[in-house]
């Protein structure tokens, strides 16, 4: 299984479509064979989801991207889960397990990993 991971730093980049790169992580019965990470700072949005397909990418874990990606990444067999927010490290290891889901927002804190749903919008507190 090819899983890509779009970065800012060592964080998921907030937005898809602006990420600077990408981590590309090669998954075989659990374990991870090969990973590299790859600029995108030229691509434009058609480039990058092309860039996906042709790498035979089958999952997408990120944080924002607008519902005209998700249609076309999934039309071409590519699962989306968005709404992601915090370390990469963390998510990555979290979807191995089976237990990432959308809105989860991923952080180490004093050698631990805290891992909980986001809170909304400080006006709807």
């Amino acid at each position: 299984m090819k899983i890509a991971i779009p970065l800012f730093g060592n964080r998921i980049s907030p937005r898809f479509d602006f990420s600077p790169e990408l981590w590309m992580v090669t998954v075989e019965n659990g374990e991870v064979v090969h990973q590299e990470k790859l600029p995108m700072t030229n691509l434009n949005l058609p480039q990058r989801l092309d860039q996906l397909t042709s790498m035979g990418v089958d999952q997408l874990i990120c944080g924002g991207i607008d519902g005209f990606c998700v249609n076309q990444l999934g039309s071409k067999g590519i699962g989306v889960l968005h709404n992601v927010v915090g370390e990469a490290e963390v998510a990555f290891n979290l979807f191995l397990k089976g237990r990432l889901r959308p809105g989860l927002c991923c952080e180490k804190k004093e050698g631990r990993r805290m891992c909980g749903w986001k809170k909304g919008p400080p006006w709807r507190a």
